[in-house]
């Protein structure tokens, strides 16, 4: 396979910036094989001029330029120009946010019952601080839980876009597991987002490292699965004052803090 030509972009954010390498291995989605697809922001609306929508947890994206797909034995390597730091006053300690097309089956079509998930098709999460020396994620699965929510106003299959854009580079609660969410509808899951644009999210911690630039996801050469990517970002420290950690400080923070605080003398 000839060399991938370095894909960059020039603008300083906490998306991925550059694509390093790409091989898209046996049995990709078909058509689903540009690399530079996972450069940037995650996609917040899909489908455009199709069947157009919000991104969603019911709703993935899912266009040939929104994801790429990572056959058996394939792998993608993926570079940020500004490190990706373990720091622990991040929310929950969680650093870096891959998002995949992971998504939420409808139980109840249209009303957005969670029922099951489709598209959770793993993928090897490493990272390296030179490119050279790789640390494997042994936590995550690169395309699993949790979907992606592009606009924290709108409905699962609303299509126009939303007048309150989702941070992706805010956590959900790594605490949280299917069964919390099982049988649950929009607005309730919602709940658990908060701000949050989803995503699965990594603590370097295990890893060692103390900053990272590149991210490699691969797939075994036997895989029967070709995760699909999307994008990364590099999750922003927590807001002082942010005690419940949903990237915005009100009054909810201070009634927090004001129920756990002790007897006065």
């Amino acid at each position: 396979m000839s060399p991938l030509p370095l894909i960059v972009s020039i603008l300083t954010t906490p998306w991925a910036d550059a694509v390093i390498s790409y091989d898209q291995g046996v049995g990709p989605a078909p058509g689903y094989t540009i690399a530079s697809a996972a450069i940037g922001e995650p996609t917040r609306f899909t489908g455009e001029g199709i069947w157009p929508g919000v991104v969603s947890q019911f709703n993935t994206p899912w266009l040939a330029d929104e994801i790429v797909s990572i056959g058996g034995g394939g792998h993608l390597v993926l570079f940020f120009d500004e490190p990706v730091q373990d720091d622990p006053n991040n929310p929950w300690g969680i650093d870096l946010i891959v998002f995949g097309n992971t998504g939420f089956v409808d139980g109840a079509w249209p009303s957005a019952i969670v029922s099951d998930v489709f598209s959770d098709d793993n993928g090897t999460i490493e990272v390296s601080a030179d490119g050279k020396q790789w640390v494997a994620i042994t936590t995550q699965v690169a395309d699993g839980l949790w979907p992606t929510c592009g606009y924290s106003d709108s409905q699962p299959y609303d299509e126009t876009e939303g007048q309150l854009p989702t941070d992706f580079t805010m956590p959900t609660d790594p605490r949280l597991t299917l069964d919390d969410v099982m049988n649950l509808d929009h607005p309730m899951l919602m709940m658990y987002y908060g701000t949050s644009g989803g995503g699965t999210g990594i603590d370097l911690a295990e890893t060692g490292l103390a900053e990272i630039s590149y991210v490699r996801i691969s797939t075994p050469e036997n895989s029967k699965l070709s995760p699909e990517i999307d994008a990364f970002a590099d999750v922003q420290p927590q807001l002082q004052g942010d005690v419940d950690m949903n990237g915005v400080v009100d009054v909810n923070d201070l009634l927090i803090l004001i129920s756990t605080w002790g007897p006065l003398p």
